[in-house]
């Protein structure tokens, strides 16, 4: 549902900007530079901006998927405030003291939805099946990959968008050279310069939003990745290698 949602919008927003310009070519004198910037930005949509129009869905549809993704990266880490185990240094875990948590947690668990208080109550429930606090160790690290891969699972979409953007910039391109080669034999200069026109402005269109948009993919995987490391060792270092066996 929150896909759809995220698609409908983008298509408003993509569709707004191409209107704005189409109606900005109506009223902007021929031959001025903020002419040439609304072509550029996909004013002209029979003459190829309907490439941009595109692009901008993809480009927004994917901006809106990845800022979601980060919000939910950011709502996972106030597991880390929520004082699920005691963190100071002197604190020790007894087996039975885990018995205790894991039924915390599980109470817990029914009320919160949690990465961190969801490993937690694994770990907990794992311990009397583990042979060593090493295998339990182990158990932890399965489960935080198994999360991660499925954290990146989630982000195929973006992914695929991602790589969409400059390939509806390539094909601007391809469009643009097989018009001008269409009409090449005309001698018509002025025709020719505007579907070259198409061909650039498509790829610089294309280009800069990706640029734009891989930064903040960048930033989500980075993200995602600390959050999983960080959950981790914050288990290791604050429960499992303060167990005190008997």
């Amino acid at each position: 549902m929150k896909n759809l949602r995220y698609l409908v919008l983008s298509m408003g927003l993509a569709a707004g900007i191409i209107v704005l310009c189409m109606l900005g070519l109506q009223v902007v004198p021929a031959g001025g530079a903020f002419r040439r910037i609304l072509l550029l930005l996909g004013g002209d949509v029979l003459g190829g901006g309907f490439v941009q129009g595109l692009t901008y869905l993809a480009f927004f549809w994917a901006w809106f998927e990845t800022q979601d993704k980060l919000q939910a990266v950011y709502r996972e880490r106030r597991a880390f405030t929520m004082g699920l185990i005691p963190t100071h240094e002197k604190h020790v875990f007894l087996p039975g003291d885990v018995t205790n948590l894991k039924f915390k947690l599980q109470e817990l668990a029914r009320k919160e939805h949690f990465k961190l208080l969801d490993l937690l109550k694994k770990a907990c429930m794992k311990f009397r099946s583990a042979d060593s606090l090493g295998e339990l160790i182990d158990i932890v690290s399965v489960q935080v990959d198994i999360y991660q891969d499925k954290a990146e699972g989630e982000q195929s979409v973006i992914r695929y968008l991602a790589w969409v953007i400059p390939s509806l910039g390539f094909i601007g391109t391809v469009i643009g050279i097989a018009l001008a080669l269409q009409i090449a034999n005309s001698g018509d200069m002025e025709r020719i310069t505007t579907a070259l026109a198409v061909a650039f402005d498509t790829t610089l269109v294309a280009l800069v939003l990706s640029v734009i948009l891989m930064w903040r993919v960048h930033e989500l995987q980075e993200d995602s990745d600390r959050l999983h490391s960080d959950m981790k060792e914050f288990v290791i270092e604050n429960f499992i290698n303060k167990i005190e066996l008997d």
